[in-house]
């Protein structure tokens, strides 16, 4: 009897091992594509790259879930996570272990254009396509178009983008005689600060630049500049201070009581969970949203709809940005029908792609493979963002722009 269960248990065994076996088999006779994600996991921008990495992974299980073949064969999409902690010298590391030790095929992501025009000349060396969904700069496009980098991408909405969206808005609304330049001491935020300026030279010669100042990422004290910026009288203060120094810049700005309307790039102050924390200090100002909720193309609303249910929260720019990337790397893939990343590279630059931001394309090499994009600017009024440009957006939300002052802290 007990020699009778003895042999049963065995042959359970020797099932289930056998069933094991040819699970792995299978997996390891199934081809990858392995696409390379880096993002902030870690450091002081790490809640915008968990927008991103949340947006990379639903753009990947809507591809998984519809399944990618090439050459007649089923391929299953593994994505290589990559913390860039926001450093240009960690993220060079991470690329580097990237191209000589996992050997991707694709990478997407990057969310510090310091960090992207550090690394990008890894990925034309190495002939990798890369796409970087959230590096505003403009000297990517430039180097791209310069050097001829053809397996270089930027879905960003550049600097251009961003600015003069947020400073028509201001023009428009707000209609200052006066105003300050306040941003973060890189790429992106000298850009910033130079494009307001020739903006409102072309577009509103009357207005004074009376301030141009620039800080140090993660800055944790901005009382020296919001002082400055009270004393010579500005009526707006136009920039982007964010990740973990967003809530310094309005709390700050609401204890020193400054007379000033704060007009902000956007970035992670745009999200509604940051709104939410920060809604008293926040009441009036202008935030550059970038992505506004709507039906841009068959993926807006399942992609918003899968994002929603896996964090809990609603879509920002920074998750969009990623999912798109993501999804225009995978299906350039699907539509190249290969691995080669030479058939990678022509495929991404040649077609058109329906993304959760619309139906996109790249431009030219020539004109330094962007994406350009029009931004949507919303104001905050009582803890809600509310369209207010373009007009067209603001028609069809019936947003309308509330004047300040009186500003936040002489709300009840």
């Amino acid at each position: 009897m007990e020699r009778g269960a003895a042999r049963i248990v065995g042959m359970i065994v020797a099932v289930m091992a056998l069933g094991f076996g040819i699970a792995a088999l299978d997996a390891q006779e199934t081809p990858e594509i392995k696409i390379g994600a880096f993002m902030p996991i870690s450091g002081i921008s790490a809640d915008v790259g968990a927008q991103i990495k949340a947006g990379t992974e639903v753009a990947v299980e809507r591809v998984q879930a519809q399944g990618i073949s090439l050459g007649g064969k089923p391929h299953r999409v593994r994505v290589i996570w990559y913390d860039d902690e926001g450093k240009a010298d960690v993220g060079l590391n991470a690329v580097t272990r990237a191209l000589t030790v996992d050997k991707i095929h694709v990478a997407v992501g990057v969310l510090s254009s310091d960090v992207f025009l550090r690394v990008m000349d890894e990925f034309q060396k190495a002939s990798i396509p890369v796409i970087t969904c959230c590096s505003a700069s403009l000297k990517i496009g430039e180097r791209i178009a310069a050097n001829k980098m053809g397996y270089v991408f930027q879905l960003s909405p550049t600097a251009n983008d961003i600015v003069r969206s947020l400073v028509a808005a201001v023009a428009e609304h707000a209609k200052p005689r006066k105003v300050a330049l306040l941003n973060e001491n890189t790429d992106a935020g000298r850009d910033f600060s130079r494009i307001s300026r020739e903006w409102f030279q072309q577009n509103a010669k009357d207005v004074e630049i009376v301030a141009e100042d620039f800080v140090d990422r993660g800055v944790t004290d901005l009382t020296p500049q919001l002082a400055k910026i009270k004393r010579v009288g500005a009526q707006v203060i136009v920039g982007e201070i964010y990740g973990s120094s967003g809530p310094v810049l309005f709390n700050q700005w609401y204890e020193l009581k400054v007379p000033a309307l704060l007009a902000h790039m956007g970035a992670t102050v745009a999200a509604q969970t940051f709104i939410d924390q920060h809604a008293k200090a926040m009441e009036g100002a202008i935030i550059n949203n970038r992505w506004w909720p709507a039906r841009y193309s068959d993926v807006s609303e399942p992609m918003m709809a899968a994002y929603k249910k896996k964090t809990g929260t609603d879509v920002t720019n920074f998750a969009v940005q990623g999912h798109d990337s993501a999804l225009v790397a995978l299906e350039a893939i699907a539509k190249a029908g290969s691995l080669d990343p030479d058939k990678v590279r022509l495929s991404i630059e040649s077609n058109t792609f329906a993304t959760a931001w619309g139906t996109r394309k790249f431009t030219p090499l020539a004109e330094g493979h962007r994406m350009p994009i029009q931004t949507v600017v919303v104001q905050i009024q009582g803890g809600k963002k509310v369209p207010i440009y373009p007009a067209a957006v603001a028609a069809k939300t019936d947003g309308k722009y509330v004047t300040v002052p009186p500003y936040a802290w002489e709300k009840k």
